[in-house]
C-alpha cells in the first residue's frame, strides 16, 4: 500500500477518520493524500449572498493547508502528507482523481445513520463504496485506530474474488498479522453447506492460502444482522465486502441495505472492488 487518499469535508466526523488514516499511513509508510472537494450551491432565493468561486477556492485551500500541518504536528514529519483541493461533487471528483492517480486506498468517514440520513439522503461514503473502484474504507465516529488484528470477510461463496482483487484485505492482514475469519450468513433451515458452496470454500482457500483464516457459517435470517452479531460477539476490528452486483451480499448493496451495513457497523467497513 503505498498511497492513501482521505476524503474531508471538515466535519469532526472526517478529521476522525483523517487521524484513522494517519495512523494506517504511518505504519504502512505510505504516502497521504488530504482531498477535499467543493462547489458553488444553487440558489432558489434572492436573499443569500455566495461569494465568488475564487474566493471559495482560496478559503477551502487555506483550510487544508492548516489541517495539514495540524496533521503534521500531531502524527509527524515522517508522514508524507499532500492536500489536493477540487472544484465539483464529492463523489465525481474522488473518482476521477482515484482513476489519474496510483490510490491504493481511500478512507472516508461515516456518520450513524438517523431515519432520514439512512432512509432517505444516504451519504457520500454509501454512494462512494458503491460507484468507486478503488477500495474505500468506511470510519464510523466512533471507531479509533487500532490494528486490525480480527478481520470478517462476509462471503456467500457464489461469486468469489480472485488474489489480486484481495490485494488491499492482503497488505491490511499481512501489516498488523490478522487473522481472517471468512463468514457466510446463512438462514436458520440451512443445516448443511451445499456442494457449490464447498467447492467455492476449496477455491477461496487457494486465493487466501498465505494468510492466516478460517472458515464459519452463521445463522440469521437477516445477513445485516448476522454480519455485525458476529463483529459484535467475536470482538472483530474490521469487516470486509465486496459490493459487487452480482455477488456478495447483493441484498445488501442494494437499497436500503447498502446504507444499512455501513451506517449500523462500528468497526471499519472495507468494500472491495473488482
Amino acid at each position: 500500500m503505498k498511497t492513501i487518499l482521505v476524503a474531508t469535508d471538515f466535519s469532526k466526523v472526517s478529521k476522525n477518520a483523517i487521524d484513522y488514516a494517519a495512523e494506517l499511513a504511518k505504519r504502512s509508510k505510505a504516502n497521504l493524500i488530504l482531498f477535499h472537494a467543493y462547489y458553488v450551491p444553487i440558489v432558489t432565493t434572492d436573499v443569500m449572498v455566495i461569494p465568488p468561486i475564487d474566493e471559495i477556492e482560496k478559503g477551502a485551500k487555506a483550510a487544508m493547508k492548516r489541517m495539514e500541518t495540524a496533521i503534521q504536528k500531531k502524527h509527524g514529519k515522517k508522514l508524507n502528507i499532500q492536500s489536493v483541493c477540487k472544484y465539483g461533487f464529492a463523489v465525481d471528483e474522488i473518482n476521477t482523481y482515484v482513476k489519474k492517480n496510483k490510490i491504493d486506498l481511500i478512507v472516508m468517514g461515516m456518520h450513524g445513520g438517523g431515519y432520514l440520513t439512512e432512509k432517505i439522503i444516504g451519504s457520500v461514503t454509501t454512494s462512494l463504496i458503491r460507484k468507486s473502484k478503488c477500495a474505500v474504507l468506511a470510519i464510523d465516529k466512533k471507531v479509533k485506530f487500532k490494528p486490525a488484528k480480527k478481520i470478517v470477510l462476509a462471503s456467500d461463496f457464489l461469486s468469489l474474488p480472485d488474489a489480486k482483487i484481495l490485494k488491499p484485505l492482503k497488505e491490511i492482514a499481512a501489516l498488523f498479522k490478522s487473522k481472517i475469519h471468512v463468514v457466510n450468513v446463512v438462514p436458520p433451515s440451512e443445516n448443511t453447506p451445499t456442494l457449490k458452496k464447498a467447492v467455492a470454500g476449496i477455491k477461496l482457500e487457494h486465493v487466501l492460502e498465505d494468510i492466516n483464516h478460517d472458515f464459519y457459517f452463521v445463522k440469521n435470517e437477516d445477513v445485516v444482522k448476522g454480519l455485525n452479531n458476529y463483529v459484535k460477539t467475536k470482538k472483530m476490528d474490521m469487516l470486509v465486502t465486496f459490493p459487487r452486483k452480482h455477488s456478495l451480499l447483493k441484498i445488501i448493496f442494494n437499497e436500503p441495505n447498502t446504507k444499512q451495513i455501513a451506517f449500523h457497523s462500528k468497526v471499519p467497513l472495507l468494500a472491495i472492488h473488482e
